[in-house]
């Protein structure tokens, strides 16, 4: 029996519904999907839902997910909305969808058309319809921009989220949004601005905030990055900004991978007026921007950046979950080199001395490597790996014996012996019974790949354990790092009352 899926994405282009959020937008789009299968007889044997948003391939998970199925042939059509649900990317995103449909003669299936890229003339329609939606796009994209432009210079609010010491408003009778100072946010932003006027650091004026429990907008605490932020943000003196923020594309491991660059230089992007009331002073404003160019430092460039904690981006407090990092004492101390919780102020994990930590980090490693290869030798994965390769043959047989059931219903309403409704009903509960055979068997077959993973990590895992326990004396801090982050996905430390440091290693091994 021939197979179908279907594919959901919401574009945010939508005009249709542009209000509705994007579930409420895949729900309207479902039923029409649905009544389509249910009036052709189409047996759809499951449903991609594409949630996130992007415009290529690299960055749609699900998408990715049915061309792979695509090109194994699996289905015989996929059943989409309009051809923009496949692809608005590039021109290579365009080809390559182009070519697994192409290759695995499957086709696409829409309200107003098939498409059948094994016909002539349905190819060039649907590689033309592709590349009216690439055009479609890039006009839209163009048009929003310009749009986005239009409102900041008339000086209105154009981001989603109001910053700290305002809320979003509707301007009255017209379009667009502006800021309305919040009474309790505003007097700490002051607060903020006059501290740092008065040469008190980032650091200090976040402690100062904390230790007077004063609330961030996400509940957490204040640290020295969201006191720059605030301190170098223009809309606290009334204006609005624009291209502050970029993205930046770069291709990393053949995909193409996004980047969000802010500048913090305000002669690097727009200021216009704005139509929100200034909480401080334009005086106070870049008074404080003097203050901050003149404590900037140089800028440093990656050759001259040598990493000092071989640790870092893999350790953990384990009483807070903030990262531990490496600090250095005053002169009056040594200079001692430690590690502490970068939330020390908040969380009651003490500090220790560098050499202390790695010691027991380097033991730790010993212990468990000792520990895991006996695990290997001694019980290994092989018998769990047999017994789920065995039950995923029975799962396939009970989904087999379902399709041929289905079979029978279509053969019995071609006869007359169902009616029209009983067949609809029996076809309905066959196919419901199917996608719960095949959600068990996708659960099987996650929970295979990670014993396969696990009876083969001896190859990987063990070995540059073993490297790096007995090269370590000899590796840079950034070779170690390196090495460490293949090795362990982080490493928790805690400082008990008695004094001993307890470290709680968490490798890259599968989750069972």
């Amino acid at each position: 029996m021939e197979q179908y899926v279907k594919y959901l994405r919401k574009s945010r282009f939508d005009r249709d519904y542009a209000e509705m959020s994007t579930e409420e937008t895949l729900k309207r789009h479902e039923a029409i999907l649905d009544k389509l299968a249910k009036d052709r007889g189409y047996f759809v044997t499951k449903t991609y839902y594409e949630v996130v948003s992007g415009e290529s391939i690299a960055a749609r998970p699900e998408i990715q997910k049915l061309l792979d199925e695509v090109s194994a042939g699996i289905y015989a059509g996929v059943l989409v909305v309009d051809l923009e649900r496949l692809a608005r990317g590039n021109g290579a995103d365009q080809g390559y969808i182009s070519q697994v449909f192409q290759y695995s003669g499957t086709k696409i299936i829409t309200p107003m058309k098939i498409y059948d890229p094994c016909n002539e003339f349905d190819e060039e329609y649907f590689e033309f319809g592709l590349f009216m939606s690439r055009r479609e796009y890039k006009t839209i994209n163009r048009r929003l921009i310009r749009g986005r432009d239009s409102s900041a210079s008339e000086g209105k609010w154009i981001s989603s989220i109001a910053p700290y010491g305002y809320k979003k408003v509707k301007i009255p009778d017209e379009k667009g949004y502006t800021l309305e100072p919040v009474p309790e946010e505003a007097e700490w932003v002051k607060k903020v601005f006059e501290m740092y006027a008065s040469y008190q650091g980032t650091k200090l004026i976040a402690n100062y905030l904390n230790d007077n429990n004063v609330p961030t907008r996400k509940g957490d605490i204040w640290n020295n990055g969201s006191i720059q932020n605030m301190i170098t943000n223009v809309v606290y003196m009334g204006k609005i900004r624009r291209g502050w923020s970029k993205t930046q594309k770069s291709i990393e491991n053949g995909k193409v991978v996004k980047h969000i660059k802010r500048s913090k230089d305000m002669n690097d992007y727009q200021i216009f007026p704005g139509l929100h009331p200034a909480i401080i002073s334009e005086e106070l404003y870049m008074q404080c921007q003097k203050i901050r160019m003149e404590k900037q430092p140089e800028p440093k460039t990656k050759d001259t950046v040598e990493l000092m904690n071989p640790f870092a981006g893999i350790l953990f407090c384990a009483e807070c979950g903030k990262t531990v990092g490496r600090t250095v004492l005053s002169a009056k101390q040594n200079r001692r080199v430690r590690m502490r919780c970068t939330n020390m102020r908040n969380c009651h994990n003490s500090t220790a001395d560098f050499d202390v930590v790695e010691m027991e980090i380097i033991t730790a490693l010993k212990e468990w490597l000792k520990r895991y290869k006996v695990k290997l030798q001694t019980v290994g994965y092989q018998e769990d790996i047999s017994a789920n390769r065995k039950q995923i043959q029975k799962i396939e047989q009970e989904i087999k014996k379902l399709e041929g059931q289905l079979m029978n219903a279509y053969n019995l309403v071609e006869q007359g012996i169902y009616t029209k409704d009983v067949f609809i009903s029996r076809r309905s509960s066959i196919q419901s019974s199917i996608q719960d055979w095949e959600g068990k068997r996708t659960t099987v077959e996650e929970v295979l790949r990670r014993l396969e993973i696990a009876q083969n990590t001896q190859d990987s895992l063990i070995p540059q354990t073993e490297i790096l326990l007995e090269s370590y004396d000899f590796m840079s801090n950034q070779e170690r790092n390196a090495l460490l982050k293949e090795i362990v996905q982080k490493i928790e430390y805690r400082k008990t009352r008695q004094g001993s440091i307890e470290i709680d290693l968490y490798p890259h091994l599968p989750k069972m």
